[in-house]
Formats: C-alpha cells, sequence, structure tokens
C-alpha cells in the first residue's frame, strides 16, 4: 500500500511544484500530509484479493473546482495555499489508488493513464531529469527474433507481454 500511495502523491505534488506559494519544505510538508492522510483513510479498505473492491472510495477527485478534502486537508495541515491546490491540480481529475496499480484520467473522457504498474513491478511515469543532464538516450532492449513457423521477424521487447506457446502458433499457422 504504501508504494501506491507514494506513486500518487508524488504524481499530485508534481502539479503544486511549480507554484510560486510552493517552496520545497512546503512541498515536502505537503507530500508527507497526503501520505499519511491515505494510508489513515485506507487502512480498511484496502484488499490486494480484490484490488477494485473500494476503488471509489479510495479515488482522489477535482471535479468542478471542488478539489479532493483529502489535499484540502494536506494542504492545510502542511501551510500550503489553498489557491495554490484550486490554481494547479487539473479540473475533472480522478486519480485511482488500487492495489498494485495507481492510474488516473483528466477529463469526463480523457484517457486513463497509468503511473504504477505492480503486477509487472514498473513505475511508468516518471519525474523528468533535473535540465542540466539533457534528455536520455533512447536505448532499445528489444531482440529480434525469428520465428521457425512463419518465416517472419517477431520483436520481442522486455516490457512484452510473453509469445505465444509452440502449439498455440502451430494452431494459428493452420
Amino acid at each position: 500500500m504504501l508504494l501506491e500511495i507514494t506513486c500518487a502523491s508524488d504524481f499530485l505534488c508534481r502539479y503544486v511544484a511549480p507554484a510560486a506559494s510552493c517552496t520545497p519544505q512546503i512541498l515536502e510538508a505537503f507530500k508527507k500530509q497526503i501520505v499519511a492522510l491515505m494510508q489513515e483513510k485506507y487502512t480498511n479498505h484496502w484488499d490486494p484479493q480484490r484490488p477494485y473492491y473500494g476503488n471509489g472510495y479510495r479515488a482522489i477527485t477535482s471535479f468542478g473546482g471542488q478539489v479532493d478534502p483529502l489535499l484540502c486537508e494536506a494542504a492545510q495541515k502542511s501551510l500550503m495555499p489553498i489557491e495554490t491546490l484550486e490554481g494547479h491540480i487539473p479540473k475533472d481529475l480522478v486519480l485511482w489508488v488500487e492495489p498494485f496499480t495507481v492510474s488516473f484520467r483528466v477529463g469526463d473522457h480523457g484517457t486513463i493513464n497509468t503511473i504504477y504498474d505492480g503486477v509487472r513491478g514498473k513505475v511508468l511515469m516518471t519525474p523528468p531529469s533535473p535540465p542540466h543532464l539533457g534528455r536520455p538516450a533512447r536505448i532499445s532492449h528489444a531482440v529480434p527474433i525469428t520465428s521457425p513457423l512463419t518465416k517472419s521477424q517477431v520483436i520481442i521487447a522486455p516490457s512484452a507481454p510473453a509469445p505465444p506457446t509452440s502449439s498455440k502458433i502451430a494452431i494459428m499457422a493452420h
């Protein structure tokens, strides 16, 4: 639960970090408050066996200019002006914090984006690199493989799902 909550709090802090009123000390206090309040709220509403059970209760929202009460409380306790939240948290934001997954949507018809996928053990949205380091080079770890049954080249990337078994390939070839 702590890993998912930490990913969610990091994500939320990225929105308010650019605010002029948000000093590093206030931002760190805000993050700690989010983590503490989420842990308290989710304690009896976290079941890894049924990860989607209670996801509406755990969701952090911002609809119609009304920022989630949990975020307002975290801002108040960390001495962050509520205007900072209202001005920087997107309107119509839904942040789902579930066992093994953290995802969000902005807008009623926006796409759902995954921040953390614990099933695969990946953090999918990482904070940007400091400007002085530049952009990291793109390196492909994909390995080209030629399938003996199809004679066509197949690319298997590290994050790709497992390839079909040979019996499935034989069935698909017929």
